[in-house]
């Protein structure tokens, strides 16, 4: 099928069915530059239809899902293209805004509970594909200074052979900006299954992910189709693991500060 998003639209009108027929009207409706930052849960649940109503929809107009269906109207709606200010202005605007966004939705109680759950956990994971890995690398740097070891294993495979070992004793840690991730929501599976608790770390709180987590922290900073990998993203995750790694400290109390007087002499004949 060619033509762009909303001529494929009519041209399927004809022998749409009723459903898609309300959706075709209430796409026509919506905000498009808003639309393209929508996760596939946020859409359906404004249209009032099925995730796989809507998928099945995507598949009709011939996109290979809805991320393609989002990636094609960002082309046409030219959000490629960069803004007119200098590129050390904008991106500096960008993670200046993801981490003041961020901000506005971290309750520091909360992280508090989350902390006395990795405190006391037998075992620790932190998994995450993608860009996303970035935050859970820097969380077991942060924490192991603290004396906590935490597996940050980047590798789906071990990822789930990791997982499916976890138990009610232990505390998982899952990172996905979409909360769409297939790899990451099959550990949420496993996880859920065994009793282990759940921490998610998305931008959507009613992603496919978050209806797994015991709890949710959320970073604000949404992606287009085509912003895979936006480091304004990955700076507002890492906002929310440095909260989370100063209320893990703050539960060690001195624990926290003796180890990390150790790891800092560790390493103090490393420089010059």
């Amino acid at each position: 099928m060619i033509g762009k998003v909303f001529e494929r639209m009519e041209s399927v009108r004809a022998d749409a069915t009723k459903t898609e027929r309300k959706i075709i009207e209430r796409l026509k409706t919506m905000d498009r530059n808003a639309l393209i930052y929508m996760s596939i849960t946020e859409l359906s649940a404004s249209l009032d239809v099925a995730e796989a109503t809507l998928l099945r929809f995507c598949r009709k107009l011939d996109y290979k899902g809805f991320q393609d269906f989002k990636l094609n109207l960002s082309k046409e709606l030219g959000m490629g293209e960069q803004s007119a200010a200098a590129p050390n202005v904008r991106i500096a605007t960008e993670m200046t805004d993801a981490i003041q966004e961020t901000s506005k939705h971290i309750d520091y109680e909360l992280c508090l509970k989350i902390a006395e759950e990795i405190v006391n956990a037998r075992k620790v994971c932190a998994f995450a594909v993608g860009a996303s890995s970035v935050a859970s690398l820097e969380m077991r740097l942060r924490l192991l200074r603290a004396g906590i070891v935490l597996d940050a294993e980047t590798d789906t495979h071990i990822q789930s052979i990791a997982t499916a070992n976890l138990d009610n004793r232990d505390f998982l840690i899952l990172i996905s900006v979409s909360g769409g991730t297939k790899d990451i929501i099959h550990l949420a599976e496993m996880a859920k299954t065994a009793g282990t608790r759940i921490l998610v770390i998305t931008n959507y709180n009613k992603s496919p992910l978050a209806k797994y987590a015991d709890y949710l922290l959320l970073s604000s900073r949404k992606e287009a189709a085509n912003d895979g990998g936006s480091l304004s993203v990955t700076v507002a995750q890492a906002y929310v693991i440095d909260v989370l790694c100063s209320a893990v400290y703050d539960v060690l109390g001195s624990t926290a500060r003796e180890n990390r007087l150790k790891s800092s002499y560790a390493v103090a004949d490393k420089a010059i």
